[in-house]
């Protein structure tokens, strides 16, 4: 049972790992703050206007989730670059 549980974690951290690098390279790409979200087990990465426009058309969100709180529950969240002078 505990090794179960142990391939069971490196499996999450493989995943985790693979969604952080995916929002990194997606906040770059697309000038756009992207968040890692826990959906259903799962590392989930999705921008912040996306998830807005998801939630507004009712999408799989309970009543009252809010983009803020979302950000708040993040399991990271990627930044644009800032522009340089």
């Amino acid at each position: 049972m505990v090794i179960f549980r142990y391939i069971k974690a490196l499996v999450f951290e493989f995943r985790l790992k693979r969604a952080i690098k995916k929002a990194q390279r997606a906040a770059e790409l697309h000038k756009k703050k992207f968040l890692v979200l826990l959906v259903q087990g799962r590392p989930l990465v999705i921008s912040k206007q996306g998830l807005r426009k998801a939630i507004a058309r009712g999408k799989g969100f309970r009543k009252g989730f809010t983009p803020r709180k979302a950000e708040e529950l993040a399991l990271y969240i990627a930044h644009p670059p800032k522009p340089s002078r």
